[in-house]
């Protein structure tokens, strides 16, 4: 049987057009979830944007050099022996749960991760953005690592953060030296210097290098190393990269806060995700 240069020609067309929509760029606007969310959790979310852009969530949001950064730690009393207290703490623990819902979008997702210990009556509950494909390509980066510990490249991000928290103090403090975006070098310093410290009861002396914030030029994207380590290229790649994001950033920032405060979310969607990586 014969098919024609136009049948098939055709049969392209309807091809082509069927999938146009999974070639498209997603639109850079809020979610779904985002426009169901009350005033207050609108607030919350801007709030929280703002002030990640601000610290070194800034190199997660903006930029791949960090694959996940802290937001904001929350210590809510889900151990009372008070109902009304642990009610009012599980009724903030819902409202974040909504926040961090809203936000995530495409790339990104931010997710509440407790800590394996409790204080008190309280539990420490860490919100984290992270940025999925950053943080895929540094799981396939230490491949073997993180096959010890049951995680993969498409290992969902709440289940790295989970398994990362809940791990050997040592594999803990590797994951989240590499999570954070620290160089090998830092993260096998840190390790070692744990494991010295825990066998002789000695403090490993160190220092630290430094990545500005447009909050603080010191205390926030900061890693250790051996005391009177001179930064290498590597440090020095970083801190370039970090600068070329906070500069760029620092010409923008006036533009996300109207009087309160409360332009950081729909600007980081509609604009922010459209920035160039500086990664390369």
């Amino acid at each position: 049987m014969k098919t024609s240069h136009k049948t098939f020609s055709r049969l392209g067309l309807f091809l082509l057009i069927s999938l146009l929509p999974a070639c498209r760029s997603p639109k850079s606007t809020v979610s779904k979830a985002y426009k169901k969310m009350s005033a207050v959790q609108k607030q919350t979310a801007d709030s929280l944007l703002a002030y990640g852009l601000d610290h070194e969530a800034l190199y997660t949001l903006l930029d791949t050099l960090k694959p996940v950064s802290s937001l904001k730690l929350y210590r809510l009393p889900l151990f009372s022996s008070q109902p009304a207290q642990r009610d009012s703490a599980l009724n903030a623990l819902q409202n974040v749960q909504k926040v961090a819902s809203g936000l995530s979008r495409g790339d990104f997702e931010f997710l509440l991760t407790p800590f394996e210990r409790r204080d008190s009556i309280y539990k420490n509950i860490q919100l984290y953005a992270v940025r999925k494909s950053r943080l895929k390509s540094m799981i396939r980066s230490h491949r073997d690592f993180y096959a010890r510990l049951g995680i993969a490249e498409d290992t969902p991000p709440a289940t790295v953060l989970a398994v990362t928290e809940y791990e050997n103090p040592y594999d803990r403090w590797r994951s989240y030296g590499y999570l954070f975006g620290y160089p090998d070098y830092a993260v096998d310093f840190f390790v070692e210097a744990g494991k010295t410290q825990d066998s002789t009861s000695q403090f490993v002396k160190r220092d630290f290098f430094q990545i500005p914030v447009f909050a603080a030029e010191k205390g926030y994207f900061t890693y250790a190393m051996p005391q009177g380590h001179t930064p290498g290229i590597t440090d020095s790649l970083i801190h370039q990269k970090a600068g070329r994001v906070l500069q760029d950033y620092k010409t923008r920032r006036p533009k996300y806060r109207d009087g309160s405060g409360l332009k950081a979310t729909k600007l980081w969607y509609k604009k922010l995700n459209k920035s160039s990586s500086y990664e390369q």
